[in-house]
């Protein structure tokens, strides 16, 4: 997904980030968090969503992101540190 657009939505009790690519898609992040500044609310985004790709611990939803040395160049290209699940 080509990033042409950032939006970042509070609510009562919630913020949302929005990541808008070139050919219309879009991914959501909804956090339990509100009045928080727009470029952290951005920087934990991203960070859930590199959780959520990469660091996945069931195969059956990684689909084809299951191969680990890709997952810690995606860990490593994002300038994010990897929560480890325990």
């Amino acid at each position: 997904m080509q990033l042409i657009e950032t939006n970042v939505h509070s609510g009562e009790g919630t913020t949302t980030v929005e990541f808008v690519g070139e050919g219309g898609e879009k991914v959501s992040v909804c956090m339990a968090a509100h009045d928080m500044p727009e470029d952290a609310a951005i920087t934990r985004a991203k960070e859930i969503m590199v959780q959520l790709t990469a660091f996945d611990s069931d195969p059956a939803q990684q689909g084809d992101i299951g191969d680990e040395a890709m997952n810690k160049e995606a860990a490593q290209n994002t300038g994010f540190t990897p929560v480890n699940p325990s």
